[in-house]
């Protein structure tokens, strides 16, 4: 059987959705070393993979985090910063332990120059969409991102010319973010991916990386209602946005549905108080098993909970916290699977409730989030992603 070595972003999107797989190529004989940073190894360690840590401190970990959240330039210039240390390590760990295969995230820029410098195998893996061009943004947020780039841009251009003159610029190649590798997986159906020139033969869409036996249980007991159900959450990253949950309650207080709301285990439920009565508020709930008993999901958009409500066949409401959301939330619009509002735009009570209304009175919303569903549920999903790696070191 083969030895993997996979070297991940210390991120909660990248990470949990590659669990699915991790597990499956371990029960099928395959040897996982998983990299990552120390608050993702008990998680890793359920995965039945064996658990290596990065040689960076936890604040530096929780950087990407922040980096991820706030602009695209500022995680450009950490995830550099960060390969100057984790290169060496890499390459290190791959000298040693001789791996069939090196595996990496599509934002991993120290699994690629580590690959490229050992002239390894490698399978680069997208938990985001397969792109490089930003004008999908539209002019407006092109412009907005240049002006937070120019900060950063001197010293992610001086990383770059390091990493060049010491691995060679064929390391990283001309473009860079995100990467990409002799053969490229992406966790979407291909109908989500949008056409472009960065897409070649060497992607294989294989749908959301979906299997509720891969999280923690939790109990949870379907609602007994005959009204409307519909799902809130923010995701891991911004979940303590108490201001929008209490414009929700504003919005909803009155509506004739009933809410299951999930806003984080760092969030004092009492202090959402007075909550509506057609509102169940957890810190967390079983969101697969929830989404697969609503009529809508109103989302940040992050690409794990987006392609877990499609998947489902849950039409969306999206309100993305960040520039890869908002991207998502696009094409969720242009599929006609969902609504998108614009959050810098200022969200208040009556733009969400007319969206949500939108979605569950408007019968095309439903049918397009059946067909994405399809498209989904058939991919292959994590199964036919461990196919394709099988494919390569058997």
């Amino acid at each position: 059987m083969a030895k993997i070595l996979f070297f991940n972003v210390p991120a909660h999107g990248h990470v949990n959705a590659t669990f699915p797989l991790v597990r499956e190529l371990v029960e099928r004989g395959h040897e996982v070393r998983y990299y990552c940073s120390d608050e993702f190894q008990a998680s890793i360690e359920r995965s039945g993979a064996t658990f290596c840590a990065y040689p960076i401190s936890a604040p530096d970990a929780a950087e990407v985090v922040n980096g991820i959240s706030s602009n695209l330039s500022s995680l450009v210039r950490l995830l550099l910063e960060m390969s100057e240390v984790l290169v060496p390590f890499a390459i290190e760990e791959i000298e040693r332990e001789q791996p069939d295969l090196v595996m990496y995230d599509a934002i991993t820029l120290w699994g690629k120059i580590a690959a490229r410098a050992t002239k390894s195998r490698d399978v680069v893996l997208f938990t985001i969409m397969a792109f490089n061009n930003l004008w999908v943004l539209g002019m407006r947020r092109v412009l907005e991102f240049a002006r937070m780039a120019i900060p950063e841009f001197p010293r992610i251009v001086w990383l770059r010319r390091k990493i060049d003159r010491k691995y060679g610029p064929e390391a990283l190649g001309k473009q860079f973010f995100p990467v990409k590798g002799q053969t490229n997986i992406v966790f979407l159906p291909r109908i989500f991916q949008p056409e472009n020139r960065f897409v070649d033969d060497s992607f294989i869409f294989v749908g959301p990386s979906i299997d509720p036996s891969s999280r923690p249980e939790q109990d949870w007991q379907p609602l007994e209602t005959e009204l409307p159900q519909v799902y809130i959450s923010l995701g891991t990253i911004h979940n303590a946005n108490t201001d929008f949950y209490r414009t929700a309650f504003a919005a909803f207080g009155d509506y004739p549905s009933q809410f299951v709301l999930s806003v984080g285990p760092k969030t004092d439920i009492s202090q959402l108080e007075p909550i509506p009565d057609n509102f169940l508020v957890k810190n967390s709930v079983p969101q697969l098993r929830v989404l697969q008993d609503v009529d809508a999901f109103i989302t940040h958009g992050g690409m794990n909970s987006m392609q877990e409500g499609l998947y489902y066949g849950v039409p969306q409401v999206v309100v993305p916290q960040q520039m890869e959301q908002l991207v998502n939330a696009l094409r969720i619009d242009d599929l006609g699977a969902g609504i998108w509002l614009d959050v810098d735009a200022g969200i208040t009570p009556d733009m969400l409730c007319d969206a949500l209304d939108r979605v569950l009175n408007e019968a095309h919303f439903w049918t397009k989030a059946q067909e994405v569903s399809i498209q989904s549920q058939t991919a292959g999903g994590y199964k036919g992603a461990a196919d394709a790696i099988e494919s390569l070191v058997n």
